[in-house]
């Protein structure tokens, strides 16, 4: 992971060298470079699972609980920055890891539910948002432009002022 976020280009020979193996080695354990980012982005998902369960996600109201779930995710992003610089990072693969995928989806559901979010968006939308804004984030973060602390409050600013659940004016 080193290698690969201090040179984004590094070839398995290079990232070999650098790991202080042969090469061979590496091979054993990876058939391609795609397989070796493959295998850390699996890396990324188990931690951005457990992020999830720690951050207690279940508790509270659902604007609270999912601005809780940004900052896990954007603090498991942090350690896996690579990530962001990888032109195949697809923003819709957040949905295709249920491990991640459903518990947003289901604090979503339930903000829809209580009245906390708005529930004129489909869930799958408001998911692809926001790994789209975590992307973005992420990007941002290995450019030193934001720091974690930031980059999870203008995920959470961005996505949550855009899905508050609209209420009629007081008459």
């Amino acid at each position: 992971m080193r290698v690969l976020a201090e040179h984004p280009g590094a070839s398995m020979a290079e990232i070999a060298k650098a790991s202080g193996l042969v090469r061979a080695t590496l091979y054993r354990h990876f058939d391609s470079r795609e397989d070796l980012v493959r295998a850390i982005q699996g890396q990324a998902t188990e931690a951005g699972a457990a992020a999830l369960a720690a951050a207690d996600i279940g508790a509270g109201d659902a604007a609270s609980a999912l601005r809780r779930a940004i900052r896990a995710l954007v603090g498991v992003g942090s350690r896996y920055r690579l990530l962001a610089q990888e032109p195949a990072l697809d923003p819709t693969r957040l949905e295709r890891e249920p491990a991640v995928a459903s518990r947003l989806i289901a604090l979503i559901e339930r903000g829809q539910r209580e009245g906390d979010l708005r529930d004129d968006l489909p869930v799958p939308w408001i998911v692809s948002v926001l790994a789209a804004l975590l992307v973005v984030a992420l990007r941002e973060m290995e450019a030193e432009r934001l720091t974690r602390d930031q980059a999870a409050e203008q995920v959470a600013s961005t996505l949550l002022e855009g899905l508050a659940a609209r209420r009629a004016p007081d008459r």
